[in-house]
């Protein structure tokens, strides 16, 4: 009955533990580019959003602050202005560069293998 109850009580511990993996603090989260249509959300590891002219989805991964992206697949639209479509080439380029994040409030730091700030992000609601 002892070993019973011990192993009832060490489910219900790790039934109420916090989840690792795909259930981090990104897991669930929208971000915005401050002064910029760029968005990234963290869903069901998938991230995704728009780099100001088109959607794009990639796969992620997690382990402490390690982050790792996959290759963004992308719809193949122009941007109207030429700017965009430097910024949002530019965007696409630093998310394969990106090696860890750090979140800070309602910011989202994303850095790559040097430690370097790539991106940064703010808090959507």
């Amino acid at each position: 009955m002892r070993n019973a109850t011990t192993f009832l009580l060490l489910l219900i511990l790790a039934a109420c533990a916090p989840m690792t993996g795909s259930a981090t603090g990104l897991e669930g989260t929208r971000w915005m580019m401050p002064d910029s249509p760029v968005t990234l959300a963290f869903e069901e590891g998938h991230a995704t959003g728009t780099g100001g002219c088109n959607q794009y989805r990639a796969t992620y991964t997690v382990s402490g602050s390690a982050l790792t992206l996959g290759p963004a697949i992308s719809t193949k639209r122009a941007c109207v202005e030429e700017a965009g479509n430097a910024r949002e080439t530019a965007y696409f380029a630093a998310l394969g560069n990106v090696a860890s994040y750090s979140v800070s409030g309602d910011r989202l730091t994303l850095s790559n293998a040097a430690g370097e700030p790539v991106l940064t992000f703010t808090r959507q609601p």
